[in-house]
């Protein structure tokens, strides 16, 4: 994983170089992950559609949020929510503690199946072409987290990858954090701290949770529930030995 320096971003970088079970390594310049791209200047956007050749965005915002947005991209973009429509602001920050926030992540995958099967066919479709897709909420920590450890985990990638890649959102988390703050919409009515970090622990959670409800469950029900597009077979172009 390489971090992308901007301006007016501050939690981008190429999810290639992971390594997988197989031994293989994820692929560079396919898939990026980050946070909010509202504020990034001309120079920022030359670099990622020009230099990088990102050919498609994926906002896991709600619509209130990309209402806000004065975000004009040369590219395609969609918008697939991961969280229910009119809930952010309206309900309390969940609690940081590993175990809590895996729940609450799982919550979220539950509520946005038609987010991850959305995000999981854009970039599907693009990896034959050699398309590189950039999906990003808004710090690009929790929701784009979540997409980023299921990505990582359809291709193969060890348990230990995801975690690190999971917790490098930490390297410029005071500059998220003030970002977000500026944004009514994440006050939530009570007091934030000045950073707010990420651990190994939560994501680790999080995906042992994901195995036990869709995987060794193994039912019906289960299977219907999780996206087509969750297949190895879709993504292949993802990972290179």
């Amino acid at each position: 994983m390489t971090a992308v320096e901007l301006e007016g971003a501050y939690n981008v970088r190429d999810l290639g170089g992971l390594r997988t079970v197989s031994g293989a390594r994820t692929r560079h310049g396919l898939i990026y992950r980050g946070d909010s791209l509202d504020a990034i200047t001309s120079a920022d956007a030359e670099l990622l559609f020009g230099k990088l050749r990102i050919g498609t965005i994926v906002d896991l915002r709600t619509k209130a949020e990309t209402e806000l947005s004065r975000e004009k991209l040369p590219v395609p973009r969609f918008r697939f929510s991961v969280l229910v429509e009119g809930r952010l602001g309206t309900e309390p920050f969940p609690s940081d503690e590993p175990a809590e926030l895996a729940k609450v992540y799982l919550g979220n995958l539950d509520d946005g199946r038609a987010a991850v099967k959305g995000t999981f066919e854009v970039v599907a479709g693009n990896l034959p072409r050699g398309v590189a897709t950039l999906f990003h909420c808004a710090a690009g920590r929790d929701r784009t987290g979540i997409m980023a450890a299921l990505l990582l985990g359809v291709v193969g990638v060890t348990n230990g990858q995801i975690a690190q890649d999971y917790v490098q959102s930490n390297r410029n988390a005071r500059r998220v954090t003030r970002k977000l703050a500026e944004n009514p919409l994440y006050a939530n009515g009570a007091d934030r701290p000045e950073i707010i970090l990420l651990r190994e622990q939560t994501i680790l959670g999080f995906m042992r949770l994901v195995r036990e409800q869709f995987y060794r469950a193994a039912t019906a029900q289960n299977l219907k529930r999780m996206p087509r597009s969750l297949s190895r077979k879709s993504t292949p172009q993802l990972a290179t030995a």
